[in-house]
């Protein structure tokens, strides 16, 4: 019951925003730590994610043409970018990657492989995003013990809300995209996929096929 209690808070809150057109303009330079984010010139950053086990795409990608017919404006990830993200440690320039590895695995000798669940469809102001439930809480497990050995990690909600995000909302006005959501994807189920592994990527934002790649798996204990 606790996801569930947290994801309809989350809904409630930030549909409205969406359906009412109170989304904040997109910051064209935003910085994230000293750079900005869409410059080509960049590293790539690196970031801690669960991917989404190609298994679980089509029925994401059906949903995604589906939005697409409604409002092409927006932004429709591509498959090899569906992922959890549990942490984003910086600028692959700006962090010592072994290190970050060295914790990561330490962090992960306490887990064994576990599920989750990807069903239903929420937002936030600029994203819609697939929920993730995880019955035994292991991703908030990981994600706190993250926040304990990397405490320069930034905290984006006030709790750790795993989701998988499908669509970027590029206008400033989205209401037709919310009302097809509520009426068609509150609660579709996409599937179950057992997670064995925690990836370390780098992530150059600027992308789309090729936005994220992996650098590393960390295999949980069996």
């Amino acid at each position: 019951m606790y996801q569930v209690d947290v994801y309809k808070r989350n809904w409630n809150k930030y549909s409205q925003i969406i359906r009412e057109g109170l989304i904040p303009p997109i910051e064209k330079n935003y910085l994230w730590l000293g750079k900005k984010v869409n410059e080509r010139t960049n590293p790539p950053f690196l970031a801690s994610v669960v991917k989404v086990d190609s298994s679980l795409w089509k029925k994401i990608q059906e949903i995604q043409a589906d939005i697409e017919i409604i409002d092409s404006r927006q932004e429709f990830f591509h498959p090899t970018y569906f992922h959890t993200t549990l942490g984003e440690f910086g600028w692959k320039d700006q962090v010592d990657y072994n290190k970050i590895k060295q914790k990561m695995e330490d962090i992960v000798l306490d887990f064994t492989p576990f599920e989750l669940k990807i069903k239903g469809l929420n937002c936030f102001e600029r994203i819609i995003y697939a929920q993730v439930f995880d019955k035994n809480r292991i991703l908030r497990s990981i994600y706190y013990r993250m926040l304990e050995e990397f405490p320069f990690l930034e905290k984006r909600f006030p709790e750790y809300i795993p989701h998988v995000s499908i669509v970027k909302i590029n206008t400033e006005e989205a209401k037709d995209v919310i009302d097809q959501v509520e009426h068609k994807y509150r609660e579709v189920v996409i599937g179950e996929t057992m997670v064995d592994n925690i990836q370390i990527v780098s992530v150059r934002p600027y992308l789309s096929v090729g936005r994220i790649k992996t650098e590393d798996k960390i295999f949980l204990c069996d």
